[in-house]
């Protein structure tokens, strides 16, 4: 009995996703879950800790980042940090956090800035910074909504721009956990 020729075809394209997951190492959703178990782990213990001590907030994320950063690379989720491009935009990012000093704004400037270098060299760019920029925002939204809850950071302090390189340490400790995670990734 002849098979239909759009079964055989969607059959022989899970045999080519499956050899191509084997090839790479991880499906998208086994890195998520390998970074998300890790990452929202080592959140919850910080958000924690946010609640028992605020005064010490900035600290805090920028262990807690430093340690998603390391994490980042082994994951398998972002690429390591070794090309000359994504070096390039963490240093972006730090100064565009720096500038504005909020982390939503740097990421939208960020994503601006991709959105020009994808228009002037026709598809061809570096894309190895963005889920780290993307991770760090959503992280760092996290811990300041904890602070916001306790009442130790007002919410008005997201709504204007400023130049605070300070609130940019997180980021930078992020970005040299990145590094540190690249050392140690195996390939």
């Amino acid at each position: 009995m002849p098979q239909n020729p759009l079964y055989q075809a969607a059959e022989e394209a899970k045999q080519v996703k499956w050899l191509y997951e084997v090839s790479t190492g991880y499906t998208l959703g086994a890195r998520l879950e390998r970074f998300f178990g890790v990452a929202m782990t080592l959140a919850v213990l910080n958000m924690i800790f946010l609640l028992w001590r605020p005064e010490w907030g900035l600290w805090s994320n920028l262990a807690t980042l430093f340690f998603i950063g390391i994490w980042l690379p082994n994951s398998y989720l972002s690429e390591k940090l070794e090309d000359i491009g994504a070096y390039r935009d963490l240093l972006l990012l730090i100064l565009l956090h720096g500038l504005l000093a909020n982390p939503v704004a740097a990421f939208l400037g960020y994503g601006v800035f991709l959105m020009i270098a994808w228009v002037a060299t026709r598809g061809e760019l570096n894309t190895s910074a963005l889920g780290f920029a993307l991770a760090y925002t959503g992280f760092r939204c996290l811990f300041d909504a904890t602070l916001v809850l306790k009442g130790y950071l007002d919410f008005a302090d997201w709504l204007f721009l400023r130049i605070d390189f300070m609130n940019a340490l997180p980021l930078l400790g992020m970005g040299v956990g990145w590094f540190v995670g690249s050392l140690f990734r195996n390939d």
